[in-house]
């Protein structure tokens, strides 16, 4: 059994002088104030539950006012039934997360959203950001 003394990223010092290797753990960082709400949406042939919106960031500089309904109304008619492969992924230990981009129209207006589906959280998608272009 061991009470660490000190940790380092890589080494634990316990008491008596014992060292023992850490485990590198990387997690997933998420927005601290997400908008999680409850959808049915299908894309690339799996369902989804729900949409964890940062919409601090959609809204950044004031650049809209969208509330996180607005929001899974435009996302929902962008994405819904469609299949596309991912821009990029990035693994976060034993977490990946695949990210996408989509551009279309809703309402006669232009869109684009960037957005993810990290294994942590399988039946929801993490909305980055969604813009006017």
């Amino acid at each position: 059994m061991c009470f660490p003394v000190l940790s380092t990223q890589r080494w634990q010092i316990c008491q008596h002088r014992v060292i023992l290797p850490l485990l590198e753990v990387k997690l997933i960082l998420r927005p601290e104030k997400l908008e999680i709400i409850k959808v049915e949406i299908e894309f690339n042939f799996q369902k989804f539950d729900f949409l964890e919106i940062d919409i601090d960031h959609v809204n950044k500089n004031g650049r809209s006012e969208y509330t996180g309904k607005e929001v899974m109304k435009i996302f929902t008619k962008l994405v819904g039934n469609l299949n596309l492969a991912p821009s990029d992924e990035k693994s976060f230990g034993d977490e990946m997360c695949s990210y996408f981009v989509r551009s279309g129209e809703y309402k006669n207006k232009s869109f684009k959203t960037v957005f993810c589906i990290c294994s942590d959280r399988p039946v929801t998608i993490g909305v980055i950001t969604l813009h006017r272009v």
